[in-house]
């Protein structure tokens, strides 16, 4: 068994390395999220570059826990790494009912094969410079004083509480915090986003309706600063429900990009009610 260990906020830059070389988006203050709020375990041979193998795990309260950053470096893959990373990581989390991992076409027969079975899908998709906004729809930025609501419809939406995850978002990404007022002047709907290696993302984006949904992401894209040359503007990941928003962002010069499955082990289905959930925080986080 190769000796893992868990990560340091020392080895951060080596791990943001790790995923910058899997062509992932995540930066160091992502890793460092899983630091505070989780655990992650790592291979360290030496390489002065970057970590070897790392996997992360994520509770959010006594309910659910997700699996995350399950990486490998391109010149140690096939030496079973992952899958050991991935028996650490279901043994840490035995006793939670429901754990959760958001897999790409690679990973996902390597999932089943511990147990774990498909929910639903999503797809990354690359965001056009702009999204024409919608008529309508009265929005506003986030409030302190919404962060209950927010807090509330997500939770429902996501199955579990995550409060540490959004306020993280919130604070490194204002700009595209927006809420959907209704008559009370509480949100209805929202969205929140992070900076990122390649580009930002946007998400998670929670909407009664699609015209609401439709508002929100125009106005976040919107407040960020534009792409550098050849980039996309931000990154969503759209649900494969939310089929009528990614055509209408497609319509408008969004591109599709890698697919993913949610998958859950110990349930057979997750807990909440992802119907108003359109854009995911992303699949390290849920």
């Amino acid at each position: 068994m190769p000796a893992f260990r868990p990560l340091a906020a020392a080895d951060l830059p080596r791990a943001a390395a790790l995923s910058a070389l899997a062509g992932w988006n995540q930066t160091a203050a992502d890793w460092a999220l899983f630091l505070r709020e989780g655990e992650v375990r790592a291979l360290d041979d030496g390489d002065p570059a970057a970590l070897a193998a790392t996997a992360a795990i994520l509770p959010y309260g006594a309910e659910v826990a997700w699996i995350a950053m399950v990486l490998v470096r391109p010149d140690r893959r096939r030496q079973g790494l992952a899958t050991a990373l991935m028996r650490w990581a279901v043994a840490a989390l035995a006793g939670v009912p429901c754990v959760g991992l958001d897999a790409t076409p690679a990973g996902r027969e390597v999932y089943r094969r511990l147990g774990f079975r498909d929910a639903w899908g999503f797809r990354r998709w690359a965001l056009p410079a702009a999204l024409p906004r919608e008529p309508g729809v009265a929005l506003r930025p986030l409030r302190e004083a919404d962060w209950p609501a927010l807090l509330a419809l997500d939770a429902a939406a996501f199955g579990a509480p995550r409060a540490a995850l959004l306020r993280d978002f919130a604070a490194r990404l204002p700009q595209a915090a927006w809420v959907a007022p209704d008559a009370a002047d509480a949100p209805r709907g929202f969205i929140l986003g992070r900076e990122g290696l390649r580009a930002p993302q946007l998400g998670p984006l929670l909407a009664p309706d699609a015209a609401t949904a439709r508002a929100l992401l125009a106005a976040a894209l919107a407040a960020l600063p534009p792409a550098a040359p050849g980039a996309p503007r931000a990154l969503a990941d759209l649900r494969d429900a939310a089929a009528g928003i990614a055509a209408w962002c497609a319509a408008h010069g969004a591109t599709a990009q890698r697919p993913f499955t949610r998958m859950v082990l110990g349930r057979t289905t997750p807990p909440g009610d992802p119907a108003p959930l359109i854009a995911l925080a992303g699949p390290e986080f849920g």
